[in-house]
């Protein structure tokens, strides 16, 4: 990271005090920030380049529903190639900015029957599937024990479910499960899950949020559902982003009135 701090530095009169991730497809919140800077990934040392359909490659400085933002416009994968820490360099780079809070969202597919696409779920816990590596392996001292009791912050749900409320958008809360890709799942990885009590699937955000939360940052969770293998019967790329485009629209008013909000 010295290369990445280094550079970095140029930056730092911005002194974000939130950083956003977007997810697949869910790039419209774009629309809503008055952006200021924006930097491609490309031109950031040691920062990993994404190759899937769906995810720019920039970070971007700007401001959104009175807060000064930093948003990672894309993200990296595991089953893109990469390693957990180049996975989480973009949670680790919030941090050198020491922001408070992250806002991440991700698509991600229906374990649960009752969801369908379209709907907007709010991360209330998460389930770790990827079990081949840990963002934290490696680090040193106590503070790698991170508790992840409330991985999801409280008082964020809180506000994100009362401003959800104001506009009469139906916001549902559940278990998120992250697993390696880059397939999708079987039905009967679905009906395990669902065993399990894990509600949405997908292949990002945990080990971005188990950096978050070694870092103390705050984490609010959203996932954009984008299929339902059990009533449509099959699942692509193409269609994931498609709904989550359409349903981005929503999550990003949600976004700017829950930053509006919180303190």
């Amino acid at each position: 990271m010295n290369q990445t701090s280094n550079f970095l530095k140029s930056f730092e009169d911005y002194n974000p005090d939130f950083a956003i991730i977007i997810g697949s497809g869910l790039g419209s919140i774009l629309t809503r920030i008055k952006i200021e800077e924006k930097v491609p990934y490309k031109t950031i040392p040691d920062f990993p380049q994404s190759t899937v359909k769906g995810h720019a490659g920039e970070m971007i400085f700007g401001k959104l529903g009175g807060h000064k933002v930093l948003v990672f416009n894309g993200r990296v994968h595991y089953y893109e190639g990469y390693s957990m820490k180049e996975v989480t360099m973009n949670v680790r780079i919030a941090n050198e900015f020491k922001v408070k809070g992250l806002i991440i969202s991700n698509a991600s597919g229906a374990v649960n029957p009752a969801l369908n696409p379209g709907d907007i779920m709010m991360i209330k816990d998460h389930v770790n599937f990827i079990f081949a590596d840990n963002p934290l392996r490696g680090e040193k001292g106590n503070e790698r024990f991170v508790n992840m009791t409330e991985a999801y912050d409280t008082e964020y749900r809180r506000v994100f479910r009362k401003v959800a409320e104001k506009r009469n958008i139906d916001v549902r809360e559940g278990v998120y499960c992250s697993v390696m890709g880059s397939n999708y799942e079987t039905i009967a990885e679905l009906n395990l899950m669902h065993r399990l009590g894990i509600d949405a699937v997908g292949m990002s955000t945990v080990p971005e949020v188990i950096v978050a939360r070694f870092y103390g940052i705050k984490v609010l969770g959203l996932s954009c559902i984008t299929d339902n293998v059990f009533s449509e019967g099959e699942v692509s790329h193409e269609k994931v982003i498609k709904i989550a485009e359409k349903s981005g629209v929503v999550i990003s008013q949600l976004a700017e009135d829950f930053l509006e909000e919180i303190k």
